[in-house]
């Protein structure tokens, strides 16, 4: 399993997102996980958590969120951040393998952000991480992770793309050169960055290769039943749509039974 970042990309990470829509991605999990489970939901497992901007949302809605991830580095960012917060929240992170953490608790839903289910390339991975996810919530209780679509790949492929951001701190450039590996279901996602400090001048170069699988629903759906969950719903992506080949990211919505 890849997914623990270098500590140069963790210090950029949050700049290199800065436009992801995190608050509209809080509403839509809470509102799949309300329709799904028994509400009022009040605790979640977020698996995955990075540098724990869904979970300080989540916990700022009113939940008591966990966070896991398997990065010590962005699990310390994401306290560091917790420290920062002018609202009292309930959220708490610790480093940990979605395959293997075991926590003293269960949860009322579970949620695993940004692809974080197409890190695990391997099958057994993938299964592992459904055990641990079905030991940690009860019967009833919803779980939704987001993936990468597999007709979505099939019909567009993958592309180079070029992205370069700033803030008062770092100037950032990114290349990302996808390989596809069709024959495995894998997209070796290569990131080439060049980031500089702007107050010392210091530049900072790095590639990392995260491989990252790609997923037909009913694949999932078959490996969801085989440890204890139900699908409720497979769907494009911050809508309530199916999936579809001209959107790669797609969700999953199940319960565990």
């Amino acid at each position: 399993m890849s997914g623990n970042f270098t500590q140069e990309y963790v210090a950029v990470y949050d700049l290199l997102y800065g436009t992801k829509d995190y608050n509209t991605e809080a509403d839509f999990v809470l509102d799949r996980l309300n329709a799904a489970g028994s509400p009022p939901l009040t605790t979640l497992l977020d698996i995955g958590s990075g540098t724990g901007r869904h979970a300080h949302l989540f916990a700022q809605k009113g939940l008591t969120v966990q966070g896991v991830d398997l990065s010590e580095k962005m699990v310390a960012l994401a306290t560091q951040r917790s420290s920062f917060l002018t609202t009292e929240t309930a959220v708490q992170f610790i480093q940990g393998d979605v395959r293997t953490f075991r926590l003293k608790q269960n949860f009322d839903a579970a949620a695993a952000l940004f692809h974080v289910f197409s890190y695990l390339v391997d099958t057994a991975d993938l299964e592992a991480a459904l055990v641990q996810v079905r030991r940690h919530i009860p019967q009833g209780a919803p779980f939704l992770f987001d993936y990468w679509y597999r007709e979505a790949i099939h019909r567009d492929g993958v592309a180079r793309k070029v992205k370069e951001v700033e803030n008062d701190a770092w100037h950032v450039h990114r290349i990302t050169d996808p390989v596809l590996e069709a024959k495995h279901d894998l997209v070796r996602v290569n990131f080439h960055v060049t980031a500089t400090e702007k107050k010392t001048g210091i530049v900072h170069r790095w590639h990392e290769e995260h491989p990252m699988r790609y997923f037909d629903p009913a694949f999932l759906e078959e490996k969801l039943s085989l440890h204890g969950f139900k699908v409720i719903e497979h769907g494009e992506w911050l809508t309530n749509r199916p999936p579809h080949a001209g959107e790669l990211a797609a969700y999953v919505l199940a319960v565990a039974v």
